[in-house]
């Protein structure tokens, strides 16, 4: 999927530039369905792709939400909101038991059961999570294509109103906002949990609007940003895990107590580890805070609300490397 939108610069008419950006990014999240639904072999990787693509989609509907009547932003929404939901539900799974697989390769005889048992478990639950889809994408194609053309009738732009002027404020109040969160908390799970969606929110409506700011967003922010998603990615995969073991942990010990030794010494191991990532997750956020905020973010806020400044504006080797 294309992260950038052709033939959409700082000059060009709002309308123009919002029925191009919807039209592609909509049509992404389309045609993911589609590769979901027809391609059973390489579902997890499409899985995957399709609720990337409803992010991107709901980044390029909030960037443009007074080119849309209300009623119309909020079923974009809405809709993009339940079908990313429902995608997440099985992707969750589908790490799961991604994860399991790499474990039973090599695992000692002893470990076999439980990652059998676990297999068995996440098994249950994805196979659901993908009924689920299938019947929220029960209208497929024609659903969609009937969303796509009620949006794209529906746009609307100030006269005379550019691209440029539009998203600059837009955006320096996403980095304002984002600066406001993260100086919250003390880096609990649910707030690296909201961190963590607020950047992937950023980093969406950035690639949009790249052609506006030059190399600022492609070669400073946005690397910042891909290395804040890999840290807490890794940290919220954890998370999930271990509500799951603990969840099956409680559940051996009160429903099957004769057989929980057989399957308890790998659960605890593994709790053991997703504890640690974890914790390693937290301090990697808080390394990658300190240089964001030395630097990058302060670069990035003055570039976005000189509202007049029209040249692409880049920071220094010196300045990349901070936030890298």
């Amino acid at each position: 999927m294309a992260k950038r939108i052709a033939d959409v610069d700082e000059n060009t008419p709002v309308a123009d530039a919002a029925r191009r950006v919807l039209a592609v990014r909509l049509e992404a999240v389309r045609d993911r369905i589609g590769d979901t639904l027809a391609d059973a072999k390489d579902r997890r990787r499409h899985i995957h792709a399709l609720r990337v693509a409803t992010r991107r989609a709901a980044a390029a509907a909030d960037l443009f939400a007074t080119c849309l009547p209300r009623k119309v932003q909020r079923l974009v929404r809405d809709h993009l909101r339940g079908l990313r939901r429902t995608v997440g539900t099985a992707r969750d799974w589908d790490v799961v038991l991604s994860q399991l697989g790499q474990r039973l390769d090599g695992a000692s005889k002893s470990d076999e059961p439980a990652i059998d048992m676990l297999t068995g478990y996440a098994l249950a639950r994805r196979v659901p999570a993908q009924r689920k889809l299938e019947e929220a994408t029960s209208d497929y194609p024609f659903g969609f294509d009937r969303l796509m053309a009620q949006t794209m009738v529906a746009v609307r732009g100030p006269e005379r109103a550019t691209f440029g002027t539009l998203v600059r404020p837009v955006i320096s109040k996403m980095l304002a906002d984002f600066q406001d969160l993260c100086g919250r908390g003390e880096g609990d799970w649910a707030h690296l949990h909201e961190v963590r969606i607020a950047g992937k929110r950023l980093r969406y409506a950035l690639e949009l609007v790249q052609p506006c700011f030059g190399g600022l967003v492609s070669e400073d922010v946005e690397p910042a940003l891909a290395s804040l998603q890999e840290t807490l990615g890794a940290v919220n995969d954890s998370f999930n895990a271990l509500q799951l073991l603990k969840e099956i942990h409680s559940g051996l010990t009160e429903c099957l107590p004769a057989a929980a030794d057989r399957y308890r010494a790998l659960i605890e191991r593994q709790v053991a580890e997703h504890e640690a990532t974890m914790r390693t997750g937290r301090e990697l956020y808080r390394v990658w805070l300190e240089r964001w905020r030395s630097q990058g973010l302060q670069q990035a806020l003055v570039a976005f609300r000189t509202v007049n400044e029209t040249p692409p504006i880049s920071a220094t080797p010196t300045q990349r490397a901070s936030i890298a």
